[in-house]
């Protein structure tokens, strides 16, 4: 195995890091590296808690290059950190925010707020170059916790870099004139995640690449990253990215492609995208256990084709992957069908596939539909942990649906054997930063709610309006693109609220704005109210279908004196 020095001379010049408090250069960013590595201690494990990509790729480079291993939780959630740290006695959790550090410090493990810095003087790149051992186990990633509680899995500095290269020679080939013809990379995953780590991380080390100093989430934000970029760039994000893209109808004028994972696509909202981006879509299959495995342009294809020298075989009752970038042989968590040229379709994962009145149906098969349910916010269908022969199919969703409507859509596209008996509306679904659902947070949500036993939602009256092209606001906000300012917006909700009520808002604990509303347009607002909660949406109509624009949770205070009488 030939693993080059690093860094390599001839990127040193090149930007690695823009759009943040300052650009940094490759040889700024490998120059700060080996400073901070004079701060570490070898033996002790590194918790890189690093929010920004800068101190994310400083840290990484100086325990790399310390000889650290790596620490990389699940979720930034305090209950995996917390179980992290309390199985790794020792470890250091280097945050460049000093909140970040706060519900450790002092208890579970020692801390370092480190905020980046270039070197008073940069030492020539003779100085810097050096050669990590291939075999070196450097890094500690963990399993989502999807399907159960998270795993650790453990990675040599040789299988990244062979996953990294065998990524670039595959993403070479989608875009015209190579990786080498982007600006840099877009991503709106954290670093922490298998696949954020690959793409943000990873990818720029072996190419060069730069990447952008954000992790843009919403829409207008993906575009303003993308032309903040300064030219051609690409995107990487999660289905759940790309849908909300489709809702708003955002213009991605700057993207030559988009690499997309952590949960399926649906080839219709792939094609959304590629049309508003003008550029394909790429999805990724893989793992944590071994990184990127293949590649497919949803839109226009439902096979895998693998990377690198990854291949697949089927075992007895299994399947099984072969490649150089991780353990091999590893069994598949998924059914797969394979074909004659290397490619592989999938058909389910082993540990979703449900079974109901004597039917099999893949768990992620069904959920992938709901990404086309007209009028969902978000959704997932969730199995009770239950070993009774007539447990049914539960679905929460996040804000208000029409039942009946989203019922009748479903018939039409599944058996009715898996259709939901129970329908549970929350406030939100508890993803994770890389829009993941795990098991453990699905089970307490169900849990909870049979225990409470809460009564059925009851929904205020809606409430229309719209913003005058001729309102004093517009002109000077956005000019050349008017839109209606978000406070205008909660305006009429809090108004429209005190009318029906007679009661005030004396907080808005959450409040998310998904989409501009533009003026002329006709809005409405719709409040549903719970036995502790009240919340609310503001939707337009285009194109037939509500599109969300704000959405948000509310607490009343009082009845008002003038309404008591």
């Amino acid at each position: 195995m030939t693993i080059s020095a690093l860094p390599a001379p001839s990127l040193l010049p090149s930007p690695a890091v823009i759009g943040g408090a300052r650009d940094w250069t490759w040889h700024e960013i490998h120059a700060a590296a080996r400073e901070l590595a004079g701060r570490l201690d070898p033996d002790s494990p590194v918790c890189n808690l690093c929010a920004s990509r800068a101190g994310f790729l400083i840290t990484w480079l100086a325990a790399l290059r310390r000889g650290c291993l790596q620490l990389l939780p699940p979720s930034g959630g305090p209950a995996d950190l917390v179980s992290l740290l309390d199985g790794t006695p020792g470890a250091l959790v280097i945050v460049d925010d000093e909140t970040l550090l706060q519900p450790f410090a002092g208890t579970r493990a020692r801390g370092l707020v480190y905020l980046p810095q270039v070197p008073r003087t940069l030492p020539p790149a003779s100085e810097l170059d050096w050669a990590p051992d291939p075999e070196l186990t450097c890094v500690c990633l963990y399993t989502s916790g999807t399907t159960g509680a998270p795993q650790p899995q453990s990675k040599t500095w040789g299988q990244l870099t062979q996953g990294a290269r065998a990524l670039a020679a595959r993403l070479d080939l989608v875009v015209e004139g190579g990786l080498a013809s982007l600006r840099a990379l877009v991503c709106s995953v954290p670093p922490q995640h298998m696949f954020g780590f690959e793409t943000s991380v990873l990818l720029p080390l072996v190419t060069g690449l730069a990447v952008l100093d954000r992790k843009p989430l919403l829409p207008f934000d993906v575009r303003v990253a993308l032309e903040q970029c300064r030219g051609p760039a690409a995107w990487i994000a999660t289905p759940l990215h790309l849908r909300a893209l489709a809702r708003s109808g955002e213009v991605l004028s700057h993207c030559r492609f988009t690499l997309v994972s952590t949960m399926p696509l649906a080839p219709a909202l792939a094609a959304q995208v590629e049309s508003l981006a003008s550029a394909p879509v790429m999805e990724i299959f893989g793992s944590t256990e071994t990184g990127v495995i293949a590649t497919r342009r949803t839109a226009l294809e439902s096979s895998w084709l693998p990377i690198g020298d990854v291949r697949l075989q089927h075992g007895v009752g299994e399947t099984l992957a072969f490649g150089a970038h991780f353990p091999s042989p590893h069994t598949l968590a998924d059914l797969v069908e394979l074909a004659g040229d290397g490619r592989f379709t999938l058909l389910g994962r082993h540990a979703d596939m449900v079974k109901i009145g004597g039917r099999r149906a893949s768990l992620a098969g069904l959920n992938l539909l709901l990404q086309d349910l007209p009028g969902l916010q978000d959704g997932v269908f969730y199995l009770p942990p239950t070993d009774s022969p007539t447990e049914r199919l539960v679905f929460m969703h996040a804000g208000p649906l029409d039942r009946a409507a989203a019922e009748r859509w479903l018939r039409e596209r599944m058996d009715g054997v898996f259709l939901p008996r129970a329908w549970v509306q929350l406030e939100r679904l508890p993803r994770d930063a890389n829009g993941k659902l795990p098991r453990a947070a699905l089970d307490a949500l169900h849990a909870a709610q049979r225990a409470s036993a809460t009564p059925q939602d009851t929904t205020c009256a809606d409430h229309h309006f719209r913003i005058a092209a001729s309102h004093p606001s517009l002109p000077g906000h956005f000019p050349g693109r008017p839109v209606v300012p978000g406070v205008l917006i909660l305006d009429h909700v809090i108004e429209s609220l005190r009318e029906r009520t007679g009661r005030d808002v004396t907080r808005m604990p959450r409040v998310k704005f998904s989409s501009p509303l533009l003026a002329e347009e006709a809005a409405l607002v719709q409040f549903t109210r719970r036995e502790a909660s009240l919340s609310f949406r503001v939707s337009a109509l285009r194109g037939g279908v509500q599109q969300v624009i704000a959405e948000g949770s509310l607490v009343l205070g009082p009845v008002l004196a003038e309404a008591a009488t």
